[in-house]
Parts: C-alpha cells; structure tokens; sequence
C-alpha cells in the first residue's frame, strides 16, 4: 500500500504544479522538456546497477518503450492545456477515467477475480468520476468552445492507453526489465522535447529561457515517482481492478481538495457529491 500512496502523492503533486505553471504563465513545453530530462537521470541513478549494455540488449519491449515516450511527451502536453482551460479538478477525473481499461484487460486476459463488492465499488468509482464533472457546461467563464473539448477526450484516451500498457508490462516482466523499459521511455521522452525545443528556435528564433529549469527538475521528480511506484505496486500483484480505482480516485480525490485550498478553484455540490462516492468506492474496493 505504501508504493500506491506514493504514487497517488506523486501525481497529484503534477497538477498542482502545471496548475501553479499556467497561472504565472511559464513555457510549459520547455519545461516538460526538462522534466523528462530529469526523469531519465533519476531513472538511471535510481537503476545504475541494472542498466547494463547486456540488459539493453536483452530487453524485448524496447519498441514499445519508444512509443510510450512519444505518447508521454504528447500526453503531458494536452494535460498541461487541459488544466489551462478547465481547471485541476476537470483535468483530473478526465485523466483518471482511464481506469476503465485496464480493469477490463486484467479480467479478460489475467482472469483476475470479479467479486460483487469489486462491480459496486468499480462502479461508484466511475459514477464518481462523472458526478464530480457535473454540470457538465457549467465553468466560470460560462460554457467553453467546443474545440477545447478535445483536450479533455485526448486527456483520457492517451491516459488509457498509457495506463493499460503499464499494467500489461507489470505483469509480464518483471522489475529490472521494467527499470530499462523506464530509462527507454523517459529517454525517449526527453529527446523528442529537445528536437521539439530545436525545431520551435530554428522556425520562431524564441530561446527556452534558462530560468524554467529548477521547474523543470521539481516537475520531473514527482513525475519519475509516480511512474516508479506506479511500477513498484503492479510487481507487487495488485489486480488491476483493486489498484487502478484506488490510484485514480485517490488522485481525483487529493487533487481536488488541492485545487480547493490551494488554488481555491470554486466547487459545486455536485463536485462534493462526487468525493463522498470516491471515498465510498475506495472503501468499497478495498473491503473485497
């Protein structure tokens, strides 16, 4: 349980801060850049002893690790302008709607128990998710355009597919391939932000001011952390119907009361309602 805590703790430290970025206006692509940047050296630190030239070669999982870093550094970019346009509290239960696919991966391939307990508190989770949205077109500046509507959908699409392929690689392989799978990825990551960073100059002549990079490294760590524990927790044999609900309204949950106290993001009943029904599914959850 300590490793899921972490993890929640860890993520939800990333939308308080892309919430504190866009509010003081910083270069958020820059410092995603250098996030990833800092999650690569923390990956390698952390893993020295097994990150070998033999284990590299060795390790099977490497195109997908490749691609996960594209999606990373594109995914990370449309929740940053997800929090922009609707706040920490929208952004959250959007991304954390991904927790639909993996619970059903883990029931139809890794014949993981459904008990009725589990389909309540799965299904308050969810309900949870979609209460804690409602109104649906309300927000503070009345009803946003449509278009920025797909920040939101893209949110929880890439979040879906992030999250199922780390389970499905929690479960077939174990923690040292996962170590070089990590170092790939964030690897990976990192260098598509620098060509992006190299193609934004060389186009607009616009330098990445130095001064993003302490932001850059305090966004990167709780970023590799929550990836890591994430990691950590799966290779402990959580079912992916017991796990997934808890890190995704653990989040939404500490998320929001963040978003309350810190940024003092305005809250409706139906925001409310939707914490007691997170609580209710952890509870619930858990207890089976």
């Amino acid at each position: 349980m300590l490793y899921l805590t972490l993890s929640i703790l860890s993520s939800c430290t990333l939308l308080w801060m892309f919430r504190y970025f866009s509010d003081n206006k910083l270069n958020i692509p820059g410092i995603i850049t250098f996030n990833y940047i800092t999650c690569f050296a923390a990956t390698i630190w952390v893993n020295s002893q097994e990150l070998t030239l033999n284990s590299l070669k060795e390790e099977k999982l490497q195109i997908y690790a490749l691609l996960l870093g594209g999606l990373f550094i594109i995914t990370f970019n449309i929740i940053s302008r997800t929090v922009n346009y609707f706040g920490i509290m929208i952004s959250s239960v959007t991304q954390k709607m991904s927790l639909i696919a993996p619970i059903i991966i883990g029931l139809l391939f890794y014949s993981e128990n459904l008990s009725f307990l589990r389909i309540i508190g799965i299904v308050t989770a969810i309900s949870s998710i979609v209460v804690i949205n409602m109104p649906f077109k309300e927000n503070q500046s009345g009803q946003k355009k449509f278009i920025y509507w797909i920040y939101p959908f893209l949110t929880w699409l890439l979040s879906s597919i992030i999250d199922s392929a780390f389970y499905v690689l929690g479960k077939s392989t174990g923690s040292k391939q996962s170590a070089i799978f990590l170092a790939t990825l964030f690897g990976t990551a990192a260098a598509l932000g620098i060509l992006f960073i190299l193609i934004t100059y060389m186009r607009t002549k616009i330098k990445i001011p130095l001064h993003i990079l302490p932001f850059g490294i305090l966004l990167g760590l709780p970023n590799f952390m929550s990836i890591f524990y994430l990691m950590k927790a799966i290779g402990q044999g959580w079912d992916a119907s017991i796990m997934f609900p808890i890190n995704n309204v653990g989040i939404i949950g500490l998320s929001m009361l963040g978003a309350l106290l810190i940024f003092k993001e305005k809250a409706n009943k139906y925001k409310y309602i939707g914490v007691g029904l997170a609580i209710s599914a952890v509870l619930l959850i858990t207890l089976s």
